[in-house]
């Protein structure tokens, strides 16, 4: 697989406590694939910045510093403009999404590069405001732009740099809500879901 290569970008705040073994994972579940993880950091007051210094002489770590929340989109599109790989994963960096799926995803990915590919939570796994934003997401999917996606505001997802670039003017930068806007305004010829189980969150809040 040393011809797939991913750039993986994670927003974070105050992350320290879960930096080490997320990256760890990350490369052990990366074994002969050509990757970069890109952490965009929104002010952390912790000692997470450090750690990421640290791990960067171990690791293909990129650290992105922008002094203060800015929100979780707008990071995406940051990290987006350090990317070098031709793949893009997108993923939160509490632990809550397991790297073990992102060989599946980047399997899906290689066989259409024009597709979007989503990490779908279990909806056991999700809490009550969770499983009703995803249910109006699904709705508003469906009803306005027939896109059949169970969870469109998954924050673990991939997609091709190119496609990622052409949409990215399109984003509106404010807010969460960066997987319900590349579904509606990306001309994807598919939109492939694998069903992950969203994790508990260890460390941190």
């Amino acid at each position: 697989k040393l011809f797939v290569s991913v750039s993986i970008i994670i927003p974070i705040y105050n992350e320290g406590k879960n930096l080490f073994e997320l990256v760890k994972q990350i490369s052990n579940n990366l074994d002969m694939i050509d990757y970069e993880i890109i952490f965009v950091d929104d002010g952390s007051k912790d000692n997470t910045t450090e750690l990421i210094r640290e791990l960067k002489k171990a690791y293909p770590l990129k650290l992105i510093q922008r002094g203060k929340k800015l929100g979780l989109s707008s990071a995406v599109i940051t990290g987006l403009e350090f990317t070098t790989k031709k793949f893009v994963c997108v993923m939160d960096g509490d632990l809550q999404h397991n790297p073990q799926y992102i060989p599946e995803m980047l399997d899906l990915l290689v066989e259409n590069n024009n597709s979007l590919v989503i990490g779908s939570r279990f909806i056991k796994k999700l809490n009550n405001k969770q499983r009703l934003d995803s249910k109006f997401g699904t709705f508003f999917c469906k009803l306005f732009f027939n896109k059949k996606v169970e969870d469109p505001l998954s924050g673990f997802f991939m997609l091709s740099k190119a496609n990622f670039i052409e949409i990215k003017d399109k984003i509106n930068a404010i807010g969460y809500k960066i997987l319900l806007e590349l579904i509606v305004k990306g001309q994807f010829e598919e939109i492939k879901e694998i069903p992950i189980v969203f994790e508990e969150r260890k460390e941190g809040s």
